[in-house]
């Protein structure tokens, strides 16, 4: 059977089913019009109903037109029996007399139910975005200004899968995450990297990244200048409470685009984060431009997520200071001049020595090892000033934010 001829039977169908359902007829008419109808047929007066309905003028008109705020029952129950139709079918009528009469409500229930179901608002106030979590007409404006949407429904159309560089702690709420994915994923789609992307670019320009390390407030704005031209882009994004990332790989415009996060704020995972992702970039593109295996939900192949997430932890490490390295300079670890000296030899920043020291530290020594980086880790901020650091709380939109991004970072000159 040819599609056309399908349709046309069901195009029958649908008809014949009108005329022998009452419900399908009567949905398309208005109480009102039922109400009018039987009088007609009974040649009374509305008078003369009302004495048979044993209810007042006013509460019929507010069911017939349903401008009634108050449901009564017994009324409706009534007005089904007069008009002899089911209470199930008077029901169906009503309600959608009410989806009419009080659209603009329901559309105001729809969007409050809607930024319940999709933001956090207590984390978005912590965080400064939002001023309240109970003016829903402020949030809405709050959040359509950020993003620049029409409407507060634009959000979430485009889901974009990232491949997560996660911390140790994993994050406790899915709308924040999604929120942060959002965010970076529209600032690199305002952003726009007109370059194309080369693999074998990427990997001739990779050993020259390192040493960059060790210019606390250059370094990392220098790499993202190149790397923008190599078609890879990669902003700074502040973090979010619960959402424990130190960064994340996106495809926009079937191009490499990496965000950075500081949620424990120190220095070398912004650099350890970057040469992760950068490997997924590497070894796993094709992936990532299908949007395979990138979340670690229901829906996701844990093993090989954790796997490859093992994969580019490693990597990063070695590339940044191996643990061979780590084994030589671990028994000068108080002696500054000696950690100093060892990390310039290895184009290296000396706070990258004392985490990875940290991280490998046992249960017994780990409090210690990572009070020691704490005290060798240089001040972030000088760092995330070139990356434009844009507090929440600063409440620039995205598209600002894109256009500051363009004019400070990847302006070409």
């Amino acid at each position: 059977m040819a599609d056309s001829d399908f349709d046309r039977f069901k195009d029958i169908d649908k008809l014949l089913k009108g005329i022998t359902d009452p419900v399908g007829l009567r949905a398309n008419l208005t109480l009102r019009s039922l109400f009018e109808q039987k009088l007609s047929e009974l040649g009374m007066s509305a008078a003369g109903a009302l004495e048979i309905l044993g209810i007042e003028r006013r509460t019929l008109d507010g069911i017939l037109d349903a401008t009634q705020k108050r449901v009564d029952f017994v009324a409706l129950a009534k007005i089904a029996s007069f008009l002899e139709i089911t209470k199930e079918e008077l029901i169906l009528v009503y309600m959608r007399a009410l989806e009419l009469t009080n659209a603009e409500d329901l559309r105001e229930t729809e969007k409050r139910k809607f930024i319940v179901n999709n933001f956090d608002l207590v984390t978005l106030r912590k965080i400064g975005l939002i001023e309240s979590i109970n003016d829903f007409a402020r949030i809405e404006q709050e959040l359509i200004s950020f993003f620049g949407f029409n409407s507060i429904f634009d959000y979430g159309k485009q889901r974009i899968s990232p491949a997560f560089s996660e911390g140790a702690i994993k994050p406790k709420s899915g709308l924040n995450r999604e929120f942060w994915i959002q965010s970076a994923a529209l600032s690199f789609q305002q952003i726009n990297n007109g370059f194309n992307y080369e693999r074998k670019a990427l990997l001739e320009y990779f050993p020259k990244i390192r040493w960059h390390s060790m210019n606390v407030e250059k370094g990392l704005f220098q790499v993202i200048r190149s790397l923008f031209k190599l078609g890879i882009t990669v902003i700074y994004q502040p973090p979010i409470p619960t959402v424990h990332l130190r960064g994340a790989t996106f495809a926009v415009n079937d191009k490499p685009c990496i965000v950075l996060t500081d949620y424990r704020g120190f220095y070398p995972t912004l650099w350890f984060a970057l040469i992760h992702e950068l490997f997924h970039v590497l070894f796993d593109w094709e992936e990532i431009k299908q949007n395979i295996y990138h979340l670690s939900d229901a829906e996701t192949d844990l093993f090989t997520v954790q796997e490859k997430e093992t994969e580019a932890n490693n990597f990063a490490r070695e590339f940044l200071f191996g643990r061979e390295k780590s084994d030589v300079v671990r028994p000068h670890l108080d002696d500054r001049y000696f950690i100093d000296k060892y990390a310039r030899e290895n184009q290296v920043h000396p706070s990258i020595i004392y985490v990875f020291e940290a991280h490998d530290a046992d249960q017994t020594e780990s409090a210690k090892a990572w009070s020691r980086a704490q005290r060798h880790n240089p001040e972030i901020s000088k760092c995330l000033t070139s990356l434009i650091n844009n507090p929440w709380q600063e409440r620039k939109s995205i598209r600002e934010l894109a256009k500051q991004r363009v004019e400070e970072i990847f302006k070409v000159d």
